[in-house]
């Protein structure tokens, strides 16, 4: 198939792609035959319609049938023959028209992934960054680990800081009885910030049955419009008081936890511990690589790619600040913010895709499928449910592929790289 391509620039190739008559006279006679075998036209029998009678009453259709299915077919010939990867849909600058007995020729611009020529990734040079786990981080993995085994146990005796109460309330705001903030049978950890401190600090000393009386000023900002820039008077009765009841750290504790001692516990928290750290050295290892292999390769990259990454940080950061309460900035601003950084990851990810190619790594079934297993048991879920989301949130599995494919090739450099 004669396919003329002109070089436009490092990332754009225009195409001119010729489709011969016989082929659109073939699939235009097969579309015909269709309708003739199909469509019922009044004054002649079954299949017997003049062609010229069918080309009158239905030839726009037939044309841009015909049209929707040779121009992508020999679009993709062309490219294929030109042995150049797209990056966004082909912009064709030619009116596409049959004319009976005539080629069909037109011109299509597309984006592509650059040729990246002398790739360099063997032996990048790493500065080692050393794992070691202290007694102060073992000591307070087994004081969160104690904190979760704590368990509160009724009590008579008057609360402390750390206790919790249950109590009901009222809230009064100018001398009236508010129901929105008035609760029963709240439980309140008088430690928490579930509350005000000067609510909690009302609590400390009480016990079961007593009453308290607290008033709380709160700022004109806060979230809940029926008591911001109020004064509101609590009136406080404590249902019942629970002490904390913290399980000592000794073999009774290992035990419970499965663990035939706290030394055996305190040394598979050690190893816990270091296995994180040495995971989240790796990684800070890979960001290093791709920082070195973005450094040293000096490439155009394709502005639909750095566009539509820009879009993605943009989202990214909206959905943040909606989470978190914080005001947007424009898309201007972030724009101007996330360009740089935006062009370093599409260049991460052709440098990755060109270094994986070149020593044929590649993402087998075993691979996605191990990866998803270790995502459904790390979310408690199953490995349908895992693949299941994928399709909802991304549409596809791709997304995890990509993944798992970038990761591949990063690992295959760190194990070719110098830790000094």
């Amino acid at each position: 198939m004669p396919t003329e391509v002109e070089t436009i620039s490092p990332t754009t190739r225009r195409l001119r792609i010729n489709i011969p008559s016989d082929v659109i006279k073939s699939e235009t006679d097969n579309a015909y035959n269709k309708i003739r075998a199909t469509t019922k036209i009044p004054g002649f029998r079954p299949g017997k319609a003049p062609q010229a009678i069918l080309e009158k009453r239905f030839g726009k259709n037939v044309e841009a049938e015909v049209i929707e299915k040779i121009v992508p077919e020999y679009y993709m010939k062309a490219v294929k023959e030109a042995n150049l990867e797209p990056v966004n849909y082909p912009n064709i600058e030619d009116k596409l028209e049959l004319l009976s007995g005539q080629p069909l020729s037109f011109t299509v611009t597309i984006e592509v992934k650059p040729e990246i020529g002398d790739l360099k990734y063997e032996g990048i040079v790493l500065k080692e960054k050393p794992v070691s786990v202290d007694d102060d981080e073992i000591d307070k993995a087994l004081k969160l680990m104690q904190g979760g085994r704590t368990l509160f146990t009724v009590t008579e005796e008057a609360l402390s800081e750390n206790d919790m109460a249950i109590v009901s309330y009222d809230g009064y705001i100018e001398d009236k009885l508010t129901e929105e903030i008035s609760y029963k049978e709240f439980p309140l950890v008088l430690s928490s910030d579930a509350m005000p401190k000067e609510f909690n600090s009302a609590l400390v000393g009480k016990k079961k049955g007593d009453k308290a009386e607290v008033k709380i000023k709160y700022d004109e900002t806060h979230q809940n419009k029926t008591i911001a820039g109020k004064e509101v008077l609590f009136k406080v009765d404590i249902v019942e008081g629970k002490k904390k009841a913290v399980p000592p750290l000794d073999d009774e504790f290992a035990k419970d936890a499965g663990y035939a001692s706290l030394d055996e516990l305190k040394d598979k928290m050690r190893e816990s511990i270091t296995n994180a750290k040495k995971s989240q050295v790796n990684l800070e290892y890979k960001k290093d690589i791709l920082n070195d292999l973005i450094r040293v390769h000096d490439f155009d990259v394709p502005a639909s790619m750095v566009q539509g990454e820009i879009e993605s940080l943009i989202h990214q950061a909206q959905e943040n600040a909606r989470r978190k309460g914080e005001p947007e900035k424009t898309d201007e601003e972030m724009k101007r913010e996330f360009g740089n950084t935006a062009k370093d990851n599409v260049k991460s990810v052709l440098l990755l895709d060109a270094i994986g190619k070149k020593e044929n790594i590649d993402v087998t079934a075993d691979d996605m499928k191990k990866a998803i297993e270790e995502i459904a048991a790390r979310n408690n879920l199953k490995p349908e449910e895992v693949t299941r989301l994928y399709a909802v949130r991304e549409g596809s599995l791709e997304a995890l592929r990509s993944r798992l494919f970038a990761d591949k090739v990063l690992e295959f450099i760190l194990g070719k790289a110098t830790i000094q």
